[in-house]
């Protein structure tokens, strides 16, 4: 291959995968930078004590919750969940709850105890509440169980996401996380569902990224040569 021809395959490469490279090493820059428990949210929760602290000799056992609600027979001891929902302790068995000393079947959380739980959690001040019954694929929640609590506060834009059974915060979304994830979708190249990274798009790119690197490696490389050619004519 001619110098020229080199040039202009280098060149045309460059300027078909260029923006994308780009995008690939600011988006990487960016998840080297922030701390992945400051995406996460880790950094507004406060602990809360384990359930296993809180143990008495009141308690249910899960073996007895099971006898007394026949639509958990098919469940095993493992299936059940101890957690700590506002001031008592629950099990947590697929999409149901029951009071940890009497096995009572319980309500899901209204939506003031969901913003208790929150305010309890982070001590910050939520501002709203509202409850998701489904969501679009490129929702800030979405792959999580439904239905579940949404809860605004004014501290980083922060949503909580509270199970409505459990009490448990599934999840934190502030506006680190959302850079984090617009950026994903354009590292990834998955702009709905951010998830796939194995499609034709990406893998295609990702070949012509390589070849620019080669094709500029080789120019580099002729380039070298030829004027060490020349050098040594001239000598």
């Amino acid at each position: 291959m001619n110098n020229r021809l080199l040039k202009d395959t280098h060149r045309w490469l460059g300027l078909i995968a260029g923006v994308q490279l780009l995008l690939w090493t600011v988006s990487g820059l960016y998840f080297t930078l922030i701390p992945i428990e400051t995406i996460r949210g880790n950094h507004l929760l406060v602990d809360q004590p384990d359930p296993a602290l809180l143990l008495n000799t009141n308690l249910i056992s899960p073996s007895d919750l099971v006898q007394q609600h026949a639509a958990l027979a098919s469940l095993t001891i493992h299936d059940i969940r101890l957690t700590q929902r506002l001031d008592r302790l629950v099990y947590v068995a697929e999409d149901a709850a029951f009071d940890g000393h009497t096995g009572e079947s319980l309500a899901p959380l209204s939506k003031e105890e969901a913003i208790h739980i929150v305010r309890a959690r982070t001590r910050l001040e939520p501002i709203s509440a509202m409850k998701l019954e489904e969501t679009a694929p490129d929702h800030e929640f979405r792959g999580g169980p439904l239905p579940v609590w949404q809860v605004q506060t004014d501290v980083e834009n922060a949503r909580f996401y509270v199970e409505p059974m459990s009490g448990r915060i599934r999840a934190v979304r502030t506006d680190a996380w959302r850079w984090f994830d617009f950026l994903w979708s354009l590292h990834i190249m998955d702009y709905e569902t951010r998830d796939n990274f194995n499609h034709l798009l990406i893998q295609f790119l990702s070949v012509l990224g390589l070849l620019t690197v080669l094709s500029g490696l080789a120019l580099f490389v002729t380039t070298e040569i030829r004027k060490r050619t020349r050098i040594r004519s001239k000598n």
